[in-house]
């Protein structure tokens, strides 16, 4: 009679779960007692959330490839819960995601398997900004990484583009342009993958400049010109004209005095504010100031919108001018410098720049900038 002697038979489930200990086993009752054991190692198997992902960050939009097919567990799993860190969540085994807003996101993943054992997995998903220039020279459109390094290019809709807004509107994400287009003035809403234009709507002046995008409500498209020399409240699904403002508007208001405002528009972008409909802040290219704006919605519909200088404005450092856009990131401001090639982050509570700088992008004349978030 042969005899064994187990020391330890061990089912592991991220724990021990059973050890058997016996001594002086004939063959027969050591054959079962392996197969007990083996049979309990199946029947309490280990239940495992595992993520399956292409990609963990990129540029945005960020559409990412998602798999929780190499999850297990005791019969299987019957339930699989994706959330994404948005708002959003998905009861399929896999599929892909498209983050719309730049940030650091929560992919998580809940399964349940067949004995009821449930288990979660988490990673990082990190969504970087995306800068948007247009170049007058060349009459294309640079979507770019905030290294300058090209993502991808188009034609612009017309000649000379200039101001340029990144737009979500109506859940689909668009991007508006500003063309002087060889004295055919006009303002495009176009794709931002390959340019292809969805809508075009008159310039309510006759040199357009400058692009921003209210995203709160009311959602408002805010346009400069250096003509007429005033911003304009558009309505950004008919491009009509809800407001304009000029030097006499804000000068009524005693909002600003003598000085030189609204002369030489270089620069202009939006803001949010809690609470509020958000900020403007206008850049005025003759005396380097930047003043911000609040935006103060109607309570009245026999009334439009108003604008309201805050504060003092800041006097920005001379050796980025001339100025053809700028744009906010995470407190920042940045700014084209046009002559000299080069996007420049600048500190806003001091008006003096912070040292970053991106430059060696495609063309020579930028037109517009702006950063989508």
């Amino acid at each position: 009679m042969l005899e064994i002697t187990w020391q330890a038979v061990v089912c592991y489930t991220g724990s021990v779960i059973a050890m058997h200990r016996t001594k002086q086993l004939v063959v027969a009752l050591g054959v079962g007692v392996v197969l007990l054991v083996l049979g309990g190692c199946a029947l309490f198997q280990q239940t495992c959330a595992e993520i399956t992902v292409d990609r963990m960050s990129g540029t945005v939009p960020l559409t990412i490839q998602f798999s929780g097919s190499e999850s297990c567990g005791a019969g299987g799993i019957d339930t699989f819960h994706w959330t994404f860190g948005t708002g959003d969540e998905s009861y399929e085994t896999g599929g892909t995601y498209t983050y719309q807003h730049a940030g650091e996101y929560t992919l998580t993943l809940s399964v349940r398997s067949g004995n009821g054992t449930m288990r979660t997995e988490s990673m990082k998903i990190n969504v970087l900004p995306a800068l948007w220039v247009t170049d007058e020279n060349l009459d294309r459109i640079y979507k770019l990484d905030m290294n300058g390094q090209e993502i991808l290019s188009f034609p612009a809709p017309a000649a000379e583009p200039r101001g340029i807004a990144s737009a979500v509107l109506g859940g689909t994400q668009w991007l508006y342009v500003a063309c002087q287009g060889e004295g055919i003035q006009r303002l495009y809403r176009v794709d931002p993958s390959d340019g292809s234009v969805a809508s075009e709507y008159g310039a309510p002046a006759q040199s357009p400049v400058q692009l921003a995008y209210g995203a709160d409500e009311p959602e408002r498209l805010w346009h400069t010109d250096a003509l007429s020399r005033k911003i304009y409240e558009l309505n950004p699904n008919s491009g009509a004209v809800l407001g304009s403002f000029g030097t006499n508007y804000f000068r009524s208001s005693r909002q600003v005095g003598d000085e030189i405002f609204l002369q030489t528009p270089q620069g202009l972008a939006w803001t949010e504010r809690v609470g509020g409909a958000g900020y403007l802040h206008y850049l005025e290219g003759e005396t380097h100031l930047l003043y911000e704006i609040t935006i103060v919605p109607s309570y009245d519909l026999m009334a439009g919108m108003q604008l309201s200088i805050a504060g003092d404005p800041i006097e920005i450092l001379a050796d980025v001018f001339p100025v053809s856009g700028m744009a906010w990131l995470d407190g920042y401001l940045w700014v084209a410098d046009r002559d000299r090639h080069r996007l420049v982050q600048i500190d806003p509570a001091t008006g003096l720049g912070t040292g970053q700088t991106i430059s060696g992008f495609p063309g020579a004349n930028i037109g517009g900038l702006d950063i989508q978030q």
